[in-house]
């Protein structure tokens, strides 16, 4: 016999209880009411990147708030911090394959990490892994010599340039109204680096008129990266003033930044001739027949001229030898005035072990180094002090004593800014940069009279070895401080 029902549906107490759990869930925090598809921050780009080439990073974000891209090798070197604003949804973020302030990137694996911030405080991160293969034709330095050209070529002017792999690069110049008076095609190689010298002749077979021009330089199968700067052309460059007594050449711990600049741009005694790798011998009376009390560099190092009696000077300078200030006399005949380029200056301070990078009089900011660690039997490591010039670009690396160098200014014989030293690690498709051994040893003497400064940079400043070397054109003022 059927069993009897013991109750009976009833709809009311149902429809009760379901307005019981929607009212519990709309109460619950909007971190916990969310999927974990909601509240996640995704991040992700192609597979494989390469240089100089645009491509897109998809970041999805869970609200709107900021972003700390990190972008770190195998080694977790830190090659790039870019920060962004992100909307709630997806974001659609462009880069071009390389490193912080533009730098070239060696191909092989590398990763962003994405740290987030919403706007209520909330706190997600995310990463994605690619490789970087190879760079698209590209010209990763053009740096004029000066602002102006002169006409009666009484100063030569020439572009800095280095491209990291053989393209054809293009000059143009155009006049006030945007009209090309100029045009020129360079075969560059991927060698050290390349100079485009310029006097002022047009495409007409004529020279320019005074005036405002601009220039652009580019490489042709890539002309999205290009370069392009405001230049001057003059009849004449103005007459040398004639070598007299300087005053201090170098600024003393304490001045204000406005002092400081001023003592940056003033202009240069130097040893008048080229390059910055001849050493010339200074005398303890004024005579050739008096004794050598040391030896100076040629064209970039800058001298204080203390007295003028006759046909000899009297200055004050930096020791090659040793790194000691010396004081001895030189023959005018063989010295003449060099203007220091105008609106960069950097300024090294041995005592600290820091490198103040100057922007027209303002610092831009001031980074770690490590400049000479002399020894018993090699006193010659000191870094010497003085007021200095930058020489033209000579390579875009070196090696020395087992370790290779990038981004190398020089500014006084053997002695150059440039980064700290590394090794080459290594593996089946690719190699990566060690920097274990020296990059510690930043804020200390440690360098064979160098000054070395980070391969990288931070996400409160932009200054690293690569940022100098693609910032600082010939003659910069480069001031070291004595310890």
């Amino acid at each position: 016999m059927p069993r009897k029902a013991t109750g009976s549906f009833r709809p009311a107490r149902v429809l009760a209880f379901l307005l019981c759990l929607s009212l519990c869930l709309l109460s619950l925090p909007a971190s916990l009411a969310e999927s974990p598809a909601e509240s996640a921050l995704t991040l992700s780009l192609p597979k494989e990147v390469k240089g100089y080439a645009h491509c897109e990073i998809t970041v999805t974000a869970p609200a709107a708030g900021d972003l700390l891209l990190t972008l770190y090798d195998s080694l977790d070197n830190p090659w790039l911090y870019r920060r962004e604003q992100l909307t709630d949804g997806e974001n659609l973020l462009s880069w071009d394959g390389r490193g912080a302030g533009g730098e070239l990137l060696m191909s092989g694996p590398y990763r962003f990490e994405a740290v987030f911030s919403a706007a209520d405080g909330r706190e997600f991160t995310a990463s994605a892994s690619f490789d970087v293969r190879g760079y698209a034709p590209a010209l990763a330095l053009a740096l004029p010599s000066s602002e102006t050209l002169y006409l009666d070529g009484g100063e030569s002017w020439f572009v800095e340039c280095w491209v990291p792999n053989a393209c054809i690069v293009a000059m143009d110049v155009l006049d006030a109204s945007g009209n090309p008076v100029y045009t020129k095609s360079v075969s560059m190689g991927d060698r050290d680096r390349d100079v485009i010298r310029w006097d002022g002749t047009g495409s007409n077979h004529r020279k320019l008129t005074p005036g405002e021009y601009t220039v652009h330089l580019y490489p042709k199968k890539n002309p999205d990266f290009d370069y392009t700067w405001p230049l001057t052309v003059a009849e004449a460059a103005p007459e040398k003033p004639a070598v007299a007594v300087t005053g201090p050449v170098i600024p003393e711990r304490g001045m204000s930044d406005a002092e400081i600049w001023e003592i940056m741009m003033k202009p240069s005694v130097v040893v008048n001739a080229t390059g910055s790798s001849s050493r010339f011998v200074l005398r303890e009376s004024p005579t050739n027949r008096s004794a050598a009390v040391g030896l100076v560099c040629c064209a970039t190092q800058g001298l204080e001229v203390l007295a003028i009696e006759g046909d000899w000077a009297q200055v004050r300078a930096g020791n090659y030898s040793d790194g000691h200030f010396i004081t001895g006399w030189y023959p005018v005949k063989g010295l003449t005035v060099v203007t220091p380029a105008p609106h960069y200056a950097v300024l090294v301070d041995k005592r600290t072990q820091t490198l103040t990078v100057y922007h027209d009089g303002v610092p831009l900011g001031t980074v770690p180094v490590s400049t000479g660690l002399p020894t018993e039997k090699k006193p010659q490591r000191e870094t010497s002090p003085g007021a200095f010039l930058t020489d033209i670009h000579f390579s875009r690396d070196f090696a020395q004593d087992g370790a290779r160098y990038d981004y190398p200014l020089r500014y006084q014989g053997g002695n150059i800014i440039h980064s700290t030293g590394y090794a080459r690690i290594p593996h089946a498709a690719y190699s990566v940069k060690d920097y274990s051994k020296n990059l510690p040893r930043l804020g200390q003497k440690a360098s064979h009279g160098c000054v070395r400064v980070s391969p990288f940079t931070t996400p409160d400043c932009e200054i690293n070895s690569y940022w100098l070397w693609t910032h600082l054109p010939f003659h910069t003022r480069v001031i070291i401080l004595d310890d």
